[in-house]
């Protein structure tokens, strides 16, 4: 039974968390006590276990069954006691409650000494009754580059995966009222995948949160979780986890031409139908359709004999589209006039119809816990078999193995980077396989970041300035990818109808060099304007035979014109302004980014913190360099003029220009859809 002699507290600089001898964990903000939270001990975790003799599961909760002991301002929780029809489990938990790093720690370890059970799943730490007494507070969530909710009631209760670019793209989240919040982060240094989940109860006004881990061993280290009350808006979480990262962790330094660059024109050259739009000698022609949109690098997507979503990993150059010796002329012609050039490889598919699958797929496969491999499909043309897939798991060292070719392929061919597809984005799904190099029932995760350093060290051998990327992004990835091909929320105004919240990642990791997300073989004002408020780098795509008839002839688009493809670009955003001057437009946006490139390209992105901003539908993001802060002003009207104030306490304003006027009256009103930077030097 619970079991406790006396009652423990401890502090932080701005709370106290107190366990009393009834078994209630409560925290309170010291100053204003507008922060609480109360938790019964019996709910603070849930253990899995499972029997391999019958294959059954048995899930097992403290209630009262655990004793505590206090020593040195360190609470632990122990349980020893698991029956099963009156059979005692060998199992062993222990958690520990303690001040760190001024925030409350949870972590722990588990033991299970017994060859018929093993751990199969950790809830912990359960931390319910968060209560903010002021008003409703937001919550800031870690979906893709990041999601805001100002009503708890929208928010509701929400799951997500960590890490993945698709999902928790960071281990942390935030709930915050005007001016204080509660921090919940997984301070893990493996960096093993977690689950998140916030519930808001809105009948008690309170919310809800766990965090779950997949364990599938007889042991377990709890990596510590850490709830921070802290004043101040949500930058302050943001700066906590960066500052643990930063401990254990560092982020990759790319090549100087990345930093600079302005985005990209990404081209499939040969679609999953076998259809050819741009021979390699067409390369040439994406080039000037590149430096007419003021873009100094191509992707080369769909380029290999398969095209694209075809024939993974098998990616030969194609003799239909002109052979090896043309491919490798082309790339050499592009960077003669400056363009760099990006090939495409696919880190985590391989097609079931090829003899790579036939006979590698055994050592190279993801394999579920059912036993069966992971497939799925794509249907990109109406009128073709879709391709089928099986998920690779970069934990084969055949699967990194082939990688590593294609990167020093990539190399071999010229080219300036490779792109391994999905790494960064898809889910962190767990593995079965007993041949690959993780534990049985663990994701790949760390075998990802193992495959896409390795492969950036080789290829640099070949080319120092090689650059390695992917598709979505997360902050283990951060760790050894160099330039981000953005996918997903927050790399869009809208993704699937979700708006994001990009601030949040931007703020947390500002050397993240991602583009934005832009499908069309254009780009809208305001998209454009929305990648450069927030410091992401540009896109146009090119996919299909419509989008290679506006791009060459300026063809404008109908229906019929993609009427073979499942996933069309929207037309509307295409023909709502002519070809010409969308061009100009977004020409003029990327000199206007290069003269400011010391905010734009190498500044660091501080959002909206220390500034002040006054406007209606205006939105206003700073980037700060040295004794500088750029901050950039978007009139997000689509059709009025609109007059707004900013300014930086403990800076003065020193000049305010605009795309194609680099010199203008800094407060004077700004017009619909258009951006304005402010400089300001420190006083």
């Amino acid at each position: 039974m619970f079991s406790s002699s006396e009652k423990f507290e401890i502090k932080t600089s701005e709370a106290t968390l107190c366990i009393d001898k009834k078994g209630n964990l409560k925290i309170v903000q010291n100053t204003g006590q507008i922060i609480q939270i109360n938790t019964p001990l019996n709910t603070l975790w849930k253990i899995v276990l499972k029997n391999s003799l019958n294959n059954k599961e048995y899930t097992f909760s403290p209630n009262n069954n655990f004793t505590i002991e206090i020593k040195n301002n360190v609470c632990r929780l122990i349980a020893k006691n698991f029956n099963i029809e009156n059979k005692s489990i060998p199992f062993k938990a222990e958690f520990t409650i303690s001040a760190k790093d001024d925030a409350f720690c949870f972590s722990g370890s588990l033991d299970c000494n017994s060859e018929e059970w093993m751990l199969k799943e950790l809830y912990y730490p359960n931390i319910n009754g968060i209560k903010f007494n002021n008003n409703n507070p937001g919550v800031y969530w870690p979906l893709g580059l990041g999601q805001y909710f100002e009503d708890p009631l929208d928010f509701g209760s929400r799951d997500l995966t960590y890490p993945s670019g698709g999902s928790a793209a960071m281990a942390w989240f935030s709930i915050n009222s005007t001016n204080a919040g509660v921090y919940i982060g997984i301070h893990d240094t493996l960096q093993e995948t977690k689950a998140l989940h916030l519930e808001y109860d809105k009948s008690l006004k309170v919310f809800n949160a766990q965090i779950k881990a997949p364990v599938y061993d007889d042991e377990y280290p709890v990596p510590e979780t850490m709830i921070k009350i802290y004043n101040g808006k949500w930058h302050t979480a943001a700066r906590f986890y960066r500052s643990w990262y930063d401990n254990h962790f560092k982020i990759v330094d790319p090549p100087g031409w990345v930093k600079e660059d302005a985005g990209w024109l990404l081209a499939i050259l040969k679609q999953q139908n076998m259809e050819v739009m741009w021979p390699y000698k067409d390369i040439d022609k994406l080039c000037d359709i590149a430096e007419q949109f003021n873009l100094s690098t191509i992707g080369l997507f769909g380029w290999a004999v398969g095209g694209h979503d075809r024939y993974y990993p098998n990616y030969p150059p194609d003799n239909l589209m002109g052979g090896r010796e043309e491919l490798e002329k082309a790339i050499d012609r592009a960077h003669k006039r400056g363009i760099k050039i990006i090939i495409y490889a696919n880190g985590k598919i391989m097609d079931t119809s090829t003899d790579f699958y036939k006979y590698n797929g055994f050592e190279t496969i993801l394999i579920q816990e059912n036993g069966q491999p992971r497939i799925h499909y794509y249907i990109k043309h109406k009128n073709s078999t879709p391709v089928i897939f099986a998920q690779a798991c970069t934990g084969s060292e055949v699967w990194r193995r082939t990688m590593y070719e294609l990167g020093y392929q990539a190399a071999s061919l010229g080219a300036d980077g490779i792109l391994y597809d999905q790494v960064g984005g898809v889910g962190a799904e767990l593995c079965f396989s007993k041949n690959h190099d993780h534990r049985t029932g663990s994701s790949d995760v760390g075998n990802r970041l193992r495959m896409i350093t390795e492969a950036r060290q080789k290829t640099r051998e070949v080319n120092p300035d090689f650059i390695v990327m992917t598709e979505g992004t997360n902050d283990v990835i951060l760790r050894g990818i160099d330039y981000h091909h953005g996918v997903g929320v927050g790399t869009a105004i809208s993704w699937v109808g979700i708006k994001g919240f990009p601030e949040l990642f931007r703020y947390t990791f500002p050397e993240l060099i991602i583009t934005q997300r832009n499908q069309p073989p254009m780009i809208t004002r305001t998209d454009a304007n929305f990648a450069t408020l927030f410091g992401l780098r540009h896109e146009i795509e090119s996919r299909y035979p419509g989008d290679v008839e506006y791009l060459l002839h300026e063809t404008l688009p109908t229906p019929e014109s993609y009427s073979n493809v499942s996933s069309p670009p929207d037309i509307e955003k295409i023909n709502f302004v002519s070809p010409a001057d969308a061009r100009h437009y977004f020409y003029s946006l990327i000199e206007f980014e290069k003269q400011n490139s010391e905010f734009l390209r190498t500044g660091k992105f501080i959002d909206e913190d220390g500034i002040e901003i006054d406007g209606n539908d205006i939105l206003a993001k700073g980037f700060v360099n040295n004794n500088k802060i750029g901050v950039v002003v978007w009139n997000q009207h689509l059709t009025e003029k609109r007059n707004f104030l900013v300014s930086v306490p403990g800076y003065h304003l020193i000049k305010a220009g605009e795309p194609q006027k680099p010199d203008v009256e800094a407060n004077s009103p700004l017009d619909a859809n258009s951006l304005r930077i402010l400089i300001f030097e420190k006083n």
